[in-house]
C-alpha cells in the first residue's frame, strides 16, 4: 500500500468546462504558460477564492494547465492533435476532447471515471461512498482522497455526464455524448492507451472501457487503420489489439 499512497492525486478541484475551453483556446493561440496563467487569474477571479499557487484558485489553475498546456511528455502528440480537432467544434462537441485529455494527463481522474462507469454499468447508479471506497483501494487511504473524489464527481455533474438522483450522494447515468467527426474516435483510442501508460491494449476493452462511460462511441477497424500513430493486430481468433507506435512498452 505504501506504493499507492505516494501517487499524486493532482486532479482535486471542481472544474468547469468553460475553464477547460478557455485554457485550450489560449494554448491553441500559442500563449505561453505565464500568459495563460495570467488569463486564468482574471477568468477565475470572483469564482474561485485565494491567491498564490497553494490557494484554491492556484490549484485549479494547475489542473487546467496540466490538462491542456503543461502536459506530460507522453501526451504531447495527443494534445497537439486535440487542439487541431477542437477547431470548428463548440459547446458539447468539445467534451470528448476534454474528457480524453483529462484521462491522459491525470491517472486519478481516469480511476474515478472508471470506478463511476463500472458502478453505473453494474447497478444503474453509483454512490459517492462506493466510489471513494473503491478508489481508496488502489490509491490508499488518505485525508485528501474523499474530498478529491467528491470534486471530480461534482465536475462530472457540472459537465452533464452524471446526474444527481433524489437521494443525497447517489448518482445516475446522464444522456451519453455522441462522438462524431473525422479523427476523433481514433484520437480517443489513443487517449485510452496514453492514460494507461501502455503500448498496446485490446481494442474492445479500450472502446467499451468504463473510463469512457459518458461517450457513445461508434468505432470501426478502419478508424484505427487510418490513424498515423496506431496499428492494429490480431491476437488469437477474434481479438483485435491496438498498438501505439513509437511508445516504449
Amino acid at each position: 500500500m505504501s506504493g499507492t499512497t505516494r501517487r499524486i492525486i493532482g486532479f482535486d478541484r471542481k472544474v468547469r468546462l468553460r475553464w477547460l475551453d478557455a485554457t485550450a483556446e489560449w494554448t491553441m493561440q500559442g500563449l505561453s504558460t505565464p500568459e495563460i496563467r495570467a488569463q486564468l487569474e482574471r477568468l477565475l477571479d470572483g469564482q474561485v477564492a485565494g491567491e498564490g499557487p497553494h490557494s484554491a484558485r492556484g490549484k485549479t489553475m494547475t489542473v487546467l494547465l496540466h490538462v491542456w498546456m503543461a502536459v506530460p511528455a507522453a501526451a504531447v502528440p495527443l494534445r497537439d492533435d486535440a487542439l487541431a480537432l477542437l477547431r470548428g467544434r463548440t459547446g458539447r462537441d468539445r467534451l470528448p476532447l476534454h474528457w480524453g485529455m483529462c484521462l491522459a494527463t491525470y491517472p486519478f481522474f481516469r480511476d474515478v471515471a472508471a470506478t463511476t462507469g463500472r458502478l453505473l454499468a453494474l447497478q444503474g447508479e453509483a454512490s459517492l461512498s462506493q466510489i471513494v471506497r473503491r478508489v481508496a483501494e488502489s490509491w490508499g487511504e488518505r485525508s485528501t482522497l474523499t474530498r478529491a473524489v467528491q470534486r471530480v464527481v461534482r465536475s462530472f455533474v457540472e459537465w452533464g455526464v452524471l446526474a444527481e438522483s433524489g437521494d443525497r450522494g447517489i448518482f445516475s447515468p446522464a444522456a451519453k455524448v455522441v462522438v462524431s467527426g473525422d479523427g476523433i474516435v481514433p484520437w480517443l483510442v489513443e487517449a485510452g492507451l496514453v492514460s494507461r501508460g501502455c503500448r498496446e491494449y485490446p481494442l474492445r476493452g479500450l472502446v467499451d472501457g468504463v473510463s469512457f462511460y459518458p461517450l457513445d462511441l461508434a468505432l470501426s477497424v478502419g478508424d484505427v487503420s487510418r490513424s498515423p500513430r496506431l496499428d492494429l493486430c490480431r491476437q488469437g481468433l477474434d481479438e483485435d489489439v491496438v498498438v501505439l507506435k513509437g511508445m516504449g512498452g
